[in-house]
């Protein structure tokens, strides 16, 4: 087996794992010397793939969102998510490693990627006259909160200061309870391709944000009554 072999397998051994936010001195002592250790901060943390994040047919359901967006962070963030997707589908198809239960990752991976290639489309077309089914309860509270931001988003994913605009969104519907919290609301917002690094709590709003915020909501509050 050549090298490049080698190093190929020990890639697709690793493909299934996530990285996890891990003590450098829990993690790492053995391979430290001890004047090394005792000048570390105690406290450090780094983000590491451990055996304790392998990804198996048994643990996939509660780890399958947390990779596929560790995956999608691999790419350039010019692509755009059905790109990546793509890109991630040919990658799949590369693995060398046939074992059973890479075979139902694999399988179950790709399904996963194939149903995220249809969400673009949803938001596309949402029709702010429906209420929407929230089919994402770790970021939306309920359908309302759910159907807000689809008919929001439909007109602040054309604005160039996406920052600003997502971030008022965010803490309108927080203020209503209408949203979970902040970390899950910017991972849900890099799937459908609006990159922003944090929630800037500056973002209150304007008037003319405030309105549009209202009168959609007074919309399917009427709605839902």
């Amino acid at each position: 087996m050549s090298l490049n072999s080698i190093s190929q397998r020990s890639a697709d051994c690793h493909f299934f794992q996530i990285f996890v936010e891990v003590n450098v001195l829990d993690t790492f002592s053995d391979m430290l010397a001890k004047d090394e250790i005792n000048k570390m901060d105690k406290n450090k943390t780094v983000w590491a793939k451990t055996n304790d994040s392998i990804i198996t047919p048994t643990n996939w359901n509660e780890k399958k969102d947390v990779f596929y967006q560790q995956r999608m962070e691999t790419y350039n963030k010019s692509f755009a998510s059905t790109e990546k997707i793509d890109l991630e589908l040919e990658a799949l198809e590369k693995l060398t490693i046939n074992k059973n239960e890479y075979k139902i990752l694999k399988n179950r991976y790709k399904d996963y990627l194939l149903n995220e290639l249809q969400q673009p489309q949803q938001f596309e077309n949402a029709n702010v006259d429906e209420i929407k089914e929230n089919k994402y309860i770790e970021v939306f509270k309920n359908d309302i909160g759910y159907s807000i931001f689809l008919a929001i988003h439909y007109i602040y994913k054309k604005k160039t200061n996406k920052q600003a605009y997502y971030s008022f969104l965010y803490y309108a519907l927080d203020k209503d309870y209408l949203v979970c919290n902040g970390a899950k609301f910017i991972e849900f917002l890099s799937v459908l391709d609006i990159h922003i690094d944090k929630i800037d709590s500056r973002q209150s709003g304007t008037n003319k944000k405030t309105d549009l915020f209202n009168s959609i909501q007074d919309k399917y509050q009427n709605k839902h009554k």
